[in-house]
C-alpha cells in the first residue's frame, strides 16, 4: 500500500471514476492537487481565464456526456467567481462536482486570508457540500460526490478541501472493484402506469412535453416509439428542443420559448397533456395555473417526487426515471396503434405553418440586418449534428424559433438562470466533450465580452468552435421592455463595442464581420470550414427583438 499525499489522492480517485479533465484555474491552495497530475497522460488540467468558465465548461461537458465533470478554484475570490456558473448548472441539472481550495485548519474561523464559508455559500445551489477535515477519507469523498452528483435528478455537487489536510500523507491503494458509477435508475410504479395507459387511450388529442429527463436517460428513440403509437403531438420544456430529430412530423418544439401561435394554439386543443422528465417549471410554463388546458388532463412523470403536482393539478402522477417509464407505457401499449388521423393532420398544418415562419425570415433585407435573418442563413449552412449553444439575451434567443435540431444532445442552453455571458464558454465545454462536431456559439455582442477572453483559452486548447455574435450596440432584452412597458424611454441599454474580427485576430483566432446580409451565408460557410477558434461579428438592428416574456411581470407606465 502505497504512501501519498492526500492531495494526490485527489487525483487518484478522480482517475479511477474516469475523469479526463478538470477545468479551473490554479491557486496556492490546490498546488499539491496539481503537482497529483504532473507527468500524467490520463487527466489534464485545462487552464481558463475566468472561473465562472470552468463551471460553464463544466456543465456542458456533463449535458453532452451524460457524465459528471469536474470544475476547481481556489478560496476566497477564485470560489465566489464559480458561484454564478455552478448556479447554471444547477437550474440546467448537470452532474458537475466543485472543487474549492480552503485556508488551512488552524486558520479557520479566524478571518484568515481569502476565508469565506464556502460550505454555505454553495449549499443552496448545490446536492452536497462538504469540506474533507480528514485526509484518509478523501478518495471516498470524492466517490460519493461523484455518485451524489448523478442520483436522482442530476446536479452540481461542492467538496471544499482545506490545504493542510491536502499535505498529509494517506495510504492509498487503488479500488479493485470500483462500485458501480452508472446513474442509477428508479422505475415506475406498475398499477399508475396501467391507470396512465387507460386515460392515454382515451384521449382523442394527446401531447407530450418532453423535458431533460429524457435527454438524461437517453430515451429519445424510445419517446418517439410511443408518440408514434399514440399518434401524439411532441413538444419540449424551454431549451430542450433537441430531444429528439426537429424534422419528426409529429414534433412542433418548445411549448416555452420559440411557440408560434399556430402551436400554442393547437396545445390549447388538447385533451391530455403526458408531462415526461420535466418539471413543467417557470420558464416553460411561467406558472400560469391556466397553462394546461381546461379540458386537458395531465400525467406527470418526475424523477423527483417533490416536483409532481407542484405546480399543476395531477390527474396520475408517476414518480420515475424518464426511459424506465416509457419502457412501460410502450409495454402496456404493445402493438396497439391508435394513428388519430384528425391529430395528425392537425400537427402537419402546423408544422407547415412553423416552416412558412422560417422561410419568411429570408424576406427580411433591410440594414441593419434583421437578427431573425442571420439566424435563418446560418441555419442553412449548417452541418448535421452540430452542437449549438447560445447566451440569454433577446437576438440569442431567436435561436428558439428559427434554429433547428437534428438529433438528441445538439443544443445548450442557458436553462432557468439565464445568465448572459455563459453561451461562449458553454460553446467550449460541448467541443471538449465532442471534438469531433461543429459547435456553433449564437451570442449577443452585450453577453459575448462577459466572457470573451476565453478565446485565448479556445486558442491554447485546440477548442475549435465558431462564435457568432449578433452586435446591435445595445443589452435587447431590457430595451424590449422599455419599448412595450415604458414608451420608449430607453436607460441603459446602450453599449460599446470593439471590433469583433479584430478581437478575434488580435488573440490569433480567426475574425469576420458582416453588415450585409448577401454576405452572411458565405461568410458562415467559410467561419464553419477553418480549424482555428473563429469570431463573426453580424451587425444587427437593435429595434428588432422577440416580444419581452414576462408581460405579467411589468405594469406599463
Amino acid at each position: 500500500m502505497a504512501k501519498i499525499t492526500a492531495g494526490h489522492a485527489v487525483i487518484e480517485a478522480l482517475v479511477e471514476l474516469k475523469v479526463q479533465h478538470v477545468i479551473g484555474m490554479a491557486g496556492s491552495c490546490m498546488i499539491e492537487i496539481l503537482d497529483g497530475m504532473y507527468g500524467r497522460e490520463d487527466i489534464h488540467f485545462l487552464t481558463v481565464r475566468h472561473e465562472q468558465s470552468a463551471a460553464l465548461m463544466a456543465d456542458a461537458y456533463s449535458r453532452l456526456t451524460r457524465k459528471p465533470s469536474v470544475c476547481m478554484a481556489t478560496n476566497g475570490p477564485g470560489a465566489t467567481n464559480l458561484v454564478t456558473g455552478v448556479a447554471h448548472a444547477q437550474g440546467a441539472q448537470s452532474p458537475v462536482i466543485v472543487i474549492t481550495g480552503a485556508p488551512m485548519m488552524k486558520d479557520t474561523f479566524r478571518d484568515s486570508t481569502q476565508e469565506l464559508d464556502q460550505i454555505a455559500m454553495f449549499k443552496p445551489m448545490v446536492k452536497w457540500s462538504v469540506q474533507a477535515r480528514r485526509p484518509d477519507r478523501i478518495g471516498e469523498i470524492i466517490q460519493e460526490a461523484y455518485m451524489m452528483s448523478i442520483s436522482g435528478v442530476p446536479g452540481p455537487v461542492h467538496v471544499d478541501l482545506p490545504r493542510d489536510v491536502m499535505n498529509e500523507l494517506v495510504d492509498f491503494q487503488p479500488s479493485e472493484d470500483l462500485w458501480q458509477v452508472d446513474r442509477p435508475n428508479h422505475a415506475p410504479d406498475p398499477s399508475l402506469i396501467n391507470n396512465a395507459v387507460n386515460l392515454l387511450n382515451q384521449s382523442k388529442k394527446p401531447v407530450i412535453i418532453a423535458g431533460g429527463g429524457v435527454l438524461w436517460s437517453a430515451a429519445s428513440e424510445k419517446l418517439l416509439t410511443l408518440a408514434e403509437s399514440l399518434g401524439a403531438i411532441i413538444m419540449t420544456s424551454t431549451g430542450r428542443d433537441d430531444v429528439v430529430d426537429n424534422r419528426h412530423p409529429l414534433f412542433l418544439g418548445s411549448i416555452g420559448r420559440g411557440t408560434i401561435p399556430e402551436a400554442r394554439e393547437l396545445f390549447e386543443e388538447s385533451d391530455l397533456v403526458l408531462a415526461i422528465g420535466t418539471r413543467l417549471a417557470h420558464s416553460s410554463t411561467f406558472l400560469k395555473s391556466e397553462f394546461i388546458p381546461k379540458n386537458s388532463k395531465l400525467i406527470h412523470i418526475a424523477v423527483d417526487q417533490s416536483v409532481i403536482g407542484r405546480n399543476f393539478k395531477t390527474d396520475i402522477g408517476i414518480c420515475s426515471d424518464a426511459s424506465l417509464a416509457i419502457d412501460a407505457l410502450n409495454s402496456c401499449l404493445g402493438q396497439e396503434n391508435n394513428s388519430r388521423p384528425d391529430w395528425r393532420k392537425r400537427a402537419e398544418e402546423v408544422k407547415n405553418s412553423q416552416e412558412v415562419h422560417r422561410a419568411n425570415a429570408f424576406e427580411l433585407n433591410a440594414k441593419p440586418i434583421d437578427p431573425r435573418r442571420a439566424h435563418m442563413a446560418l441555419s442553412k449552412v449548417l452541418e448535421p449534428g452540430t452542437i449549438l449553444t447560445n447566451d440569454a439575451g433577446s437576438a440569442a434567443g431567436y435561436i428558439y424559433e428559427y434554429q433547428r435540431f437534428d438529433r438528441p444532445h445538439s443544443f445548450i442552453s442557458p436553462q432557468d438562470l439565464a445568465a448572459i455571458g455563459v453561451g461562449y464558454p458553454l460553446g467550449l465545454g460541448a467541443k471538449l466533450a465532442c471534438p469531433d462536431r461543429p459547435v456553433v456559439t449564437i451570442s449577443g455582442d452585450g453577453a459575448f465580452l462577459c466572457n470573451g477572453s476565453e478565446i485565448e483559452t479556445a486558442i491554447r486548447e485546440g477548442l475549435n468552435t465558431v462564435c457568432v455574435v449578433l452586435n446591435n450596440f445595445n443589452l435587447g432584452s431590457e430595451r424590449a421592455y422599455q419599448k412595450h412597458f415604458y414608451d420608449g424611454r430607453y436607460v441603459a441599454d446602450q453599449i460599446g463595442n470593439p471590433r469583433f474580427d479584430d478581437y478575434a485576430r488580435s488573440f490569433g483566432a480567426k475574425g469576420y464581420r458582416v453588415d450585409d446580409i448577401k454576405d452572411l451565408e458565405d461568410t458562415y460557410s467559410e467561419a464553419l470550414k477553418q480549424d482555428v477558434p473563429v469570431i463573426v461579428e453580424v451587425i444587427v438592428d437593435q429595434d428588432v427583438f422577440p416580444g419581452p416574456r414576462r408581460k405579467d411581470a411589468v405594469k406599463n407606465k
